[in-house]
């Protein structure tokens, strides 16, 4: 099913050679850079070269669970600014964290580029996917699906580890 087809994407888009970082957010590049310097080498691949992280296992910047359960605000890494609520996230079936929705204005959709570059291997795997970018920073965070809940119908499956979880205060 769908989270099988997700599951061998990931699988997929790991393997792929890393992009360069393209800086396409509002922050200034330099500054994105700088803040990645804080992060793991991990946290940086899946930020700055649209790595994935392993299904079941990642964790936030600052140490949550993918699957947290608390209240609060899923935020970019390198950006700090918001990019999800816990009120739209849900359990997707796919071991990453999956929201319908992000916060208005936080994050950009865009076609894939690493599937645009291999083309004949994104149609293998069922097509070319949605990316989705922290607004701010330009960073990777993962993908849109048109498979999610109602009302919207999406699911945002997210890396963790290109963002923090602010819990709730």
């Amino acid at each position: 099913g769908a989270c099988a087809a997700a599951a061998a994407a990931a699988a997929a888009c790991s393997a792929q050679p890393a992009l360069a970082f393209a800086g396409e957010g509002s922050l200034p590049k330099e500054e994105v850079l700088r803040a990645a310097e804080k992060l793991t080498d991990f946290q940086r691949a899946i930020s700055l070269d649209a790595a994935t992280e392993r299904s079941f296992t990642g964790k936030t910047v600052n140490g949550y669970a993918w699957d947290v359960k608390e209240k609060g605000t899923w935020v970019g890494a390198l950006s700090g600014k918001a990019l999800f609520e816990s009120e739209t996230k849900y359990d997707s079936g796919t071991g990453w964290p999956s929201f319908s929705a992000p916060v208005p204005g936080g994050v950009i959709e865009r076609l894939d580029p690493g599937d645009l570059a291999d083309a004949r291997r994104a149609l293998m795997m069922g097509g070319i996917r949605t990316e989705v970018i922290d607004a701010a920073s330009g960073a990777h965070l993962g993908h849109v699906f048109n498979d999610g809940p109602k009302p919207t119908g999406k699911r945002y499956c997210m890396n963790a580890g290109a963002m923090a979880f602010v819990p709730a205060k």
